[in-house]
């Protein structure tokens, strides 16, 4: 049964390799392959390639200063980071918010087993993202060092209790905030403040790991006696990476321990916080009014309560809206250094700034990718809005509202920002806030066209169709290529076309994309959903 289960939970979190959730069958032949390798090109090989790099700064000095375990050590901790934060967004979902917890808990299975299946699931993703800097750490060390026998088994065995330790690290915060949500009200706020924590403090860090790395390489004893002194943990997981069998005993031991020390927690905890929920409200009947709303009303506030509840959903697909506010905060704090720039530049060279500003505030608004998993997250209930008295063309729309009230809004304060600190003619003012507001209504209707084109509603845990699906994948990155695909084409014309005249012509392709796809939306599209089913 254990195996089967774990099979089952592996599967599903690595469906999107082989089922095209479309056809709702698996990819075979060239089709898989070809998926396959765009997958491996933009997850694995930037990532490695990043990684690579990395390896290749540090691993010589460090090895011919006969600091082998400093340079474990490093390439540890970034390979740390990298799978915490790689599993750390699905934990939560994965173990506690998992759509078959209650019909797995009503078959004959123990809940320790269940824990287990679904912390199966966690590591095999933590691990695929550690792999991703270890791998290149380890070759890069083994051609530079030439390690005996020692080093090399060290290596490995570290490696792979890193993977373990990441797997305590993602189980103890899925836990906190589980049992944190179970006795609040506010569990999707929760879980959104205590995620933007954790990445607002992982992106600082890594803002500061160029500095820091280029101060070890100029100084390796100094920081190897800082490490030593100071954090025993990345000592002795870089001594025993090294070859140190004493010191691969004292981490392994540590690893292991925290490890079964967080089972025995949570296998205590398990069962009761995923059927509690002590936050929610008691149900007691109160006679009241309520207001009447229109047909559109009604859906549109149906979708922003399916955002607002879902973590996973406001995360992934909704963290542009922090990116565009702490973006407008960034440039009103620099004005004055923006504001000097300007001033030195010749007054021609506004039209180039304007821009280049459309540009950045364009690709920051096209991190919200809101509309593009929507249809895929009804599931297996799409049914109940196909045989409501409305038409697939009011939902579709109420979706599309929603995207672009909650893109709209922060863009505005960001444009608003920029315009201020910039203080571009009026003409050009006006060309920026359409381009925006027409890019924002074009990435609503391509992700909407996307979901409807690349549906999954058979999935189990939502984390599928909001962060695994194509869907989202093309609509994320889409946006960024369309910008600076028209970057490039400025490029190759500027000579003989002015900024002013290139605002024209990018406004007028935008509005004749956004009205062959909002015609679309409406008629073919709101086909498509009254037709869809999630049996087929």
């Amino acid at each position: 049964m254990t195996k089967t289960l774990i099979k089952k939970q592996l599967m599903e979190l690595f469906s999107f390799f082989w089922q095209d959730k479309k056809k709702n069958r698996n990819r075979k032949g060239i089709q898989f392959v070809l998926f396959l390798i765009f997958y491996v090109v933009l997850l694995v090989g930037t990532i490695s390639l990043i990684s690579w790099f990395v390896a290749d700064f540090l691993c010589a000095p460090l090895v011919a200063a006969g600091m082998d375990w400093m340079y474990f050590a490093l390439m540890g901790l970034v390979g740390i980071a990298l799978g915490a934060f790689g599993s750390i967004f699905n934990t939560y979902s994965s173990l506690y918010l998992a759509k078959d917890n209650d019909l797995l808990l009503a078959m004959p299975v123990k809940p320790s087993r269940i824990l287990f299946v679904r912390l199966s699931g966690v590591y095999a993703m933590g691990l695929m993202y550690e792999l991703l800097v270890m791998i290149p750490a380890l070759i890069k060390y083994y051609i530079v060092a030439s390690p005996g026998i020692a080093a090399v088994v060290g290596s490995v065995v570290v490696t792979l209790l890193i993977s373990i330790f990441i797997l305590v690290l993602s189980a103890v915060l899925g836990w906190a905030v589980a049992w944190i949500s179970s006795v609040s009200k506010y569990k999707s706020l929760l879980t959104v403040v205590l995620s933007l924590g954790f990445m607002a403090a992982y992106f600082y860090l890594y803002g500061k790991a160029s500095q820091l790395l280029q101060d070890i390489a100029a100084n390796p004893q100094q920081a190897g006696g800082f490490l030593e002194g100071n954090f025993s943990f990345p000592y002795y997981m870089g001594k025993a990476a090294a070859g140190d069998w004493l010191s691969l005993l004292v981490f392994a031991a540590l690893i292991l321990v925290l490890f079964g020390a967080v089972c025995l927690v949570l296998s205590k905890s398990y069962l009761k916080i995923v059927t509690t929920n002590k936050g929610g409200a008691k149900a007691e009947y109160k006679e009241k009014k309520t207001a009447v709303r229109s047909t559109g009303q009604a859906l549109l506030g149906k979708e922003f309560c399916r955002f607002l509840k879902s973590p996973n959903y406001m995360l992934n697909c909704g963290l542009g809206i922090v990116f565009m506010l702490i973006a407008a905060a960034a440039v009103i704090w620099k004005s004055d250094a923006i504001t000097g720039i300007m001033d030195s530049m010749p007054a021609q060279w506004e039209g180039l700034m304007a821009l280049i500003a459309t540009a950045a505030i364009a690709m920051t608004t096209s991190m919200n990718d809101i509309t593009a998993p929507s249809v895929s997250l009804e599931g297996k209930n799409i049914w109940i809005l196909q045989v409501l008295p409305i038409s697939g063309r009011q939902v579709l729309m109420a979706k599309l509202e929603m995207h672009a009230i909650l893109t709209l809004i922060p863009a505005a304060v960001l444009v608003g920002c920029v315009l201020f600190v910039l203080k571009l003619e009026v003409l050009y003012s006006v060309f920026v806030m359409a381009v925006t507001i027409l890019f924002i209504l074009m990435m609503a209707m391509i992700g909407l066209v996307l979901g409807l084109k690349m549906p999954n509603l058979t999935w189990t845990n939502e984390i599928v169709p909001i962060k695994q699906s194509m869907s989202v994948m093309i609509a994320l990155f889409g946006g960024w290529a369309v910008v600076l695909a028209l970057a490039g084409i400025y490029y190759l014309i500027m000579d003989v076309v002015n900024p002013l005249v290139y605002f024209v012509m990018v406004i007028a392709l935008l509005l004749v994309i956004c009205t062959a796809l909002f015609y679309w939306i409406r008629t073919k599209g709101a086909q498509i959903f009254e037709t869809l089913s999630a049996g087929n």
